[in-house]
């Protein structure tokens, strides 16, 4: 797997954790849920998805480069 292929795997890997606490939160707020361990849980996920998503490119060259 070359440079680009891992960077856009990992990204997708992070977007789909994202998605998932999200899913979470809409849940919740649906059934007008927005206090508690479990809320406060399914924010925090989103958050540290949010903080490795903005870390990422740091771990990656120039990806238009050819390996």
């Amino acid at each position: 797997m070359n440079q680009r292929e891992e960077f856009l795997a990992k990204a997708l890997e992070i977007h789909h954790e994202y998605e998932k606490a999200t899913a979470v939160i809409r849940d919740m707020m649906s059934k007008n849920i927005a206090v508690g361990s479990e809320w406060d849980a399914a924010v925090a996920r989103q958050i540290a998805a949010l903080d490795v998503w903005m870390e990422l490119p740091r771990g990656y060259g120039d990806l238009t480069a050819d390996d």
